[in-house]
């Protein structure tokens, strides 16, 4: 057995895709979920244990677990290897580095870096300012050792020492960030020194770059970030994601905060399904990663001109990928941030959360405290920051409810409002629309009669004693070739009747050895026999039979008529006289 197959036998993909989406039980052996690669509100993602494999009936993609961690996690293939080789425990065959790509090399580089700076920090003399720092914080122990907090040292030569001694090279520390070309015209040059270091991880666990926070009072960056490399990107990564996302999922929720150290505190006093965004307004790569967990966010950010600026700017975004935002708000008299409230009372940060408001809440009382309402022009701008508010509020009664209660605050015609909610385009500075990601590898729509003649063949697969009831003349390959694969693992030698549709789909499979575009139709079958017949007596699909065979019967002459009209007018034109006979004799017949 190969390295593949081994981490697929393994693994149960329902455990897998179960990390990551709310399954609910769909039939024998499956299970459904709203589909992680297209908006929808009714569940039309299925997964189903025996034959381990997935499909969406709403974007009609589907495969096995690596599939479904590639298109999740955004990971090649030999990611999504690696990474559930590890969950499985089984060791892959060595991989030329080459071959592999730099991604891979870069990633041990910042981790060994991590496990070098986290040790430095825990036992290097020069490191005692950062740990009297850390415990002047408030962080204990074991969340600087979670959050593998490290110390930059000033004198790195000893450190550098240790990188060529593991086999990383002065070029690949470059390229990690972690270090620059000397401006000696020899050598490297370390970008971090004298801070206490962040490391920053992927939603995996990979440590992608690092941030640095000086801890002397030079006149130099209070935080140093990893630059852009292969690994890190800072609009794509949330602080703290990697340990946050188990939280998120359970909670429905993802609370968003700026600071590094508001995330770390949050989670050290329990309330651990909160992110960083390290002070950048929220991006599509961001949103895009949180929206593998949860539909539900609750911000907690600044709200000084700028940072009002830059949550609304992320809010557009947010809306347009149907997000349910809340805004979470206290008293920052009482403190500057998060990390302050918590370590002041954890509990006034957890009702602070608790009490979130709505965004369409937020945004009318936000929209009268930003200017007056006294005068014409700030009326203008109450109603032009409101009403682009209220073009995101999807139910029509509520969008005129705020309309109302906007015009009876500003003492003005609702009439007026409506109009120039009607002219005003959405304003663009708050973030443009921006195009989903197309998934790739999208199978062609299936047309009416192949979805027939699947729909047939699975009405079997939920009821094998129907099996041999139905007419395989009206069907069409690959469905025929499959009928008769799966015919010969029915009647195969010491095979005894078949009681359920997995025994036909597994006999099939295992009598011969099946090409990959027959597996993937037989994954598909097993879960549409579950999705739609699992539950149906043998009476109530020997009616489905019959109505999907009529249709089918009705469908086919209907193609094979058109086809024999474009054929006579071929022949028509070419004045092909014995051609046209014979063809309106055949079109007779199909009368």
């Amino acid at each position: 057995m190969d390295a593949v197959e081994d981490i697929k036998t393994r693994l149960d993909i329902a455990d897998v895709v179960g990390e990551y989406l709310q399954l609910k039980p769909a039939g024998s052996g499956s299970f459904k979920a709203c589909c992680p690669f297209h908006q929808e509100k009714t569940p039309s993602f299925y997964v189903n244990r025996p034959r381990q494999s997935w499909h969406c009936f709403g974007c009609n993609i589907g495969g096995d677990v690596i599939s479904f961690v590639q298109k999740i996690e955004g990971m090649d293939f030999m990611d999504a290897l690696e990474h559930l080789s590890q969950k499985a425990g089984v060791q892959l065959p060595n991989y030329n580095p080459e071959i592999h790509g730099l991604k891979k090399r870069l990633q041990e580089v910042n981790d060994f870096a991590a496990k070098l700076m986290q040790q430095v920090l825990i036992n290097d003399p020069e490191a005692a300012v950062a740990r009297q720092y850390v415990q002047k914080r408030g962080i204990d122990d074991l969340t600087a050792d979670l959050w593998r907090l490290g110390y930059a040292p000033k004198d790195w030569q000893k450190l550098e020492k240790k990188f060529y001694e593991k086999g990383f090279t002065a070029d690949e520390l470059t390229k990690s960030g972690l270090a620059s070309p000397s401006d000696r015209g020899q050598g490297i040059y370390f970008r971090f020194r004298e801070r206490l270091m962040f490391p920053i991880c992927d939603p995996m666990g990979h440590v992608v770059g690092f941030t640095g926070r000086i801890l002397t009072a030079d006149k130099v960056a209070k935080y140093v970030n990893t630059p852009e490399t292969q690994l890190y990107k800072k609009s794509a990564v949330l602080y703290g994601l990697d340990k946050a996302k188990g939280d998120i999922k359970r909670e429905d929720l993802a609370i968003i905060v700026e600071g590094n150290m508001d995330a770390l505190t949050s989670h050290q006093f329990q309330v651990a399904n909160v992110v960083a965004s390290s002070g950048t307004a929220l991006t599509q790569e961001q949103l895009n990663l949180l929206k593998r967990y949860t539909n539900n966010i609750a911000i907690a950010f600044d709200m000084d001109a700028a940072g009002l600026t830059a949550t609304l700017r992320g809010l557009d975004l947010a809306r347009q990928m149907d997000f349910s935002i809340k805004i979470i708000r206290y008293d920052q008299n009482l403190a500057k941030d998060p990390d302050e409230l918590i370590r002041k009372d954890v509990n006034l940060w957890k009702e602070a959360v608790q009490k979130a408001k709505p965004i369409m809440d937020w945004v009318y009382s936000q929209a009268f405290t930003q200017f007056t309402p006294t005068n014409p022009d700030g009326k203008r701008k109450i109603a032009q920051f409101v009403l682009n508010e209220c073009r995101y509020v999807p139910h029509p009664v509520e969008r005129d409810a705020w309309i109302s209660k906007l015009a009876k605050d500003l003492d003005i015609s609702p009439d007026a409002l409506r109009q120039a909610l009607d002219k005003t385009p959405k304003t663009e500075s708050r973030g443009l629309r921006q195009e989903q990601p197309k998934l790739q590898e999208q199978e062609p729509k299936i047309d009416a009669v192949n979805d027939l003649e699947r729909r047939w063949l699975a009405v079997v697969l939920a009821k094998p004693e129907l099996f041999h009831e139905i007419d395989v003349n009206w069907l069409n390959d690959p469905h025929l070739k499959l009928y008769n694969l799966i015919l010969k693992g029915y009647t195969s030698p010491n095979q005894n009747q078949p009681s359920e549709a997995k025994s036909l789909l597994n006999q099939a499979t295992d009598v011969l050895n099946l090409d990959e575009d027959t597996k993937r139709l037989i994954d598909f079958l097993a879960i549409l026999a579950d999705r739609e017949f699992q539950d149906q007596s043998a009476d109530a699909l020997r009616h489905e039979l019959a109505i999907t065979e009529a249709r089918l019967r009705e469908l086919t002459l209907a193609r094979r008529r058109h086809e024999l009209e474009q054929q006579m007018r071929e022949a028509e034109r070419l004045g092909d006289t014995e051609r046209i006979n014979v063809l309106l004799a055949q079109f007779n017949q199909l009368k």
